[in-house]
């Protein structure tokens, strides 16, 4: 038996196997779907690996809320100053810093103001107002309400319109000592009806004190 009897022999064994199968699709359509399925193959990989990668930081982020981790730094406001529709002005005084600034935004909300903060220790040169007296009457329409303090915040609401043209506001306080307010004249001393070396607020509406 030669070589080419044996190669016919060959290929006569491995093609009987497969005498009733038929290629049904063409070879491009057998070709371009392998390639199809090589290629969704390498997305579901990409796709596991970003599932992957958001669960990791989802990880992170909840071991960064645990308790005993360090929080993120938040810097309160030591104030604010703000015009409600009634043209009242509501103060919210949180820590006794930046005087001037505060002062400042009292004037651009139309409220005439002398504002001193004085270290501890320091004495308070406010100004006691009589009761009853035309001031206390005057200061019960420019505080609209009585002045409220709740662990160490102070929240004021004033009337603008109620101002008197020759006075300003007077917010004065020492830090864990006191806090006063009331009305000064425009060169900063105590009106009629008033007396220096007051101790606290007599700013309030006739019943108030």
């Amino acid at each position: 038996m030669n070589d080419d009897m044996i190669t016919r022999d060959l290929i006569t064994t491995v093609r009987e196997p497969f005498a009733g199968i038929r290629m049904g699709a063409p070879m491009d359509a057998v070709v371009g779907r392998g390639q199809a399925i090589r290629r969704h193959r390498r997305r579901v990989r990409a796709v596991t690996g970003a599932v992957a990668a958001a669960a990791a930081a989802a990880v992170l982020v909840a071991v960064a809320a645990l308790p005993g981790s360090r929080p993120a730094p938040v810097q309160l406001t030591a104030w604010t100053v703000s015009t409600e529709p009634s043209g009242t002005v509501a103060v919210t005084i949180r820590d006794l810093r930046d005087p001037a600034g505060l002062q400042r935004a009292l004037r651009a909300h139309g409220v005439p103001a002398i504002v001193r903060f004085y270290p501890p220790g320091s004495s308070m040169p406010s100004c006691a107002t009589s009761v009853p007296s035309k001031l206390a009457t005057i200061e019960s329409r420019v505080f609209a309400q009585p002045p409220a303090a709740s662990h160490g915040r102070y929240l004021l609401y004033i009337d603008p319109a109620a101002v008197p043209r020759t006075d300003k506001i007077a917010i004065e306080a020492v830090q864990g000592t006191g806090f006063s307010i009331g009305l000064v004249t425009r060169n900063g001393h105590c009106p009629p009806g008033s007396r220096p070396g007051g101790v606290g607020m007599r700013s309030t509406r006739p019943g108030h004190s």
